[in-house]
This record gives C-alpha cells, sequence and structure tokens, in this order.
C-alpha cells in the first residue's frame, strides 16, 4: 500500500519498565510456549514453516519471533522468550497488496 503503514514490529523490551501485552498476554514477559498456549485460546496459532521456532496467528497476523528454539533453558532469553512481535492486517504474508 502506498503511503500507508503496512505493519509494526516491537522488539522485546531492554528494561522491566517496559511491557508488550495483547488481551492481557505479557508477549515478552512470559516462556514463548506460555504465550503460544494463552494466544491458541484466543485465535489460531501455528508455528511458522520457515522457522519453527516463531509462531503466527495468521487471522489476526501476529507475529512472534525468536532465534531458535531454546524452551528447555530458561536462562538462555534469546531462545527461552519472544524477541520480536510483528502486527499486521491479515494477508500482509501474501505479497504486496492492490491499493
Amino acid at each position: 500500500m502506498r503511503d500507508q503503514l503496512e505493519a509494526v514490529e516491537l522488539g522485546r523490551p531492554s528494561g522491566p519498565s517496559d511491557v508488550v501485552f495483547f488481551r492481557g498476554i505479557d508477549v515478552f514477559g512470559l516462556p514463548a510456549l506460555e504465550v503460544v498456549t494463552r494466544v491458541s485460546k484466543l485465535t489460531a496459532i501455528v508455528a511458522d514453516y520457515e522457522d519453527p521456532a516463531s509462531f503466527v496467528a495468521p487471522d489476526l497476523l501476529l507475529s512472534f519471533w525468536r532465534p531458535f528454539d531454546g524452551d528447555d533453558q530458561p536462562d538462555d532469553e534469546q531462545g527461552y522468550y519472544f524477541n520480536s512481535v510483528l502486527v499486521a492486517p491479515p494477508g500482509y504474508y501474501d505479497g504486496p497488496r492492490q491499493g
């Protein structure tokens, strides 16, 4: 879309004073699998086919990213928690939109 915001990506806050919530779910403060479990109670969420350590809620177009799966390593923040979340209109990953 020309001259319009298409997506917003939020990165993991560097300090505890900044918190990002989606419907009461702390997307960066909770372990990644806990975020997936809670979001799955609200909408469909699936592993990203290109990056299975990350997840997409396609009906909302929320994309949760982390560089690797560290679900069994709570001391390794890079893989245990999500590092970013993308918010975009559904269909964002389908390619350029006509507008």
